[in-house]
């Protein structure tokens, strides 16, 4: 879908649920639109709304976000530690392989038999899927090559500095709850 036609579906479902439609979410819209299908961050969403407006604060885009993900016009999906990215819900159900190290996103062929094992398996649960993606966390052949030179050059032993946790916590002996011993002497 082009970057246009998802920004006026935003503003068309935004319209259509009661919610009003600011200066500050055309331009989030406009952001979000541009980042989909490719890995992002909140944070990078909103520095490229920032540079066009400098009153979005980083808790709109939160908001504007979950809101278009809870409406039903945006999937979220989650892969590294605070990234995601975000697609535009055509399928029932979509998976794709990411690279836990670089990011690297894969979608996986045979969506439709996918589907059809998860509908079973929601179905023993007496349940119906719902329109979602899925990101299955793995190694590209890169990464597990660059991972498998740094095996051959291991980091070299440590010279047994520092006291690590062992020796944190006793303090100077005064028994517990740090009282002290008893009187001073």
């Amino acid at each position: 879908m082009e970057n246009k036609k998802a920004s006026a579906l935003f503003m068309e479902k935004l319209k259509g649920s009661g919610f009003r439609l600011t200066a500050q979410r055309e331009t989030l819209f406009q952001v979000i639109a541009e980042s989909l299908g490719a890995p992002s961050t909140i944070q990078e969403i909103w520095e490229k709304s920032r540079a066009l407006d400098p009153s979005i604060g980083i808790a709109t885009v939160y908001r504007t976000v979950n809101l278009l993900d809870e409406m039903g016009v945006l999937n979220i999906i989650y892969l590294n530690e605070g990234e995601f990215r975000l697609e535009m819900p055509g399928q029932k159900f979509h998976i794709s392989a990411f690279c836990r190290r670089c990011g690297l996103l894969c979608p996986l062929g045979g969506e439709a038999g996918k589907q059809k094992v998860m509908e079973e398996w929601l179905e023993e649960a007496d349940m119906e899927l719902l329109p979602q993606s899925l990101a299955v966390a793995g190694i590209c052949e890169e990464c597990r090559a660059i991972m498998e030179d740094c095996d051959r050059f291991p980091a070299p032993p440590s010279m047994g500095m520092g006291r690590g946790w062992g020796g944190r916590g006793r303090g100077r002996g005064r028994g517990r709850m740090g009282m002290g011993r008893g009187p001073a002497k």
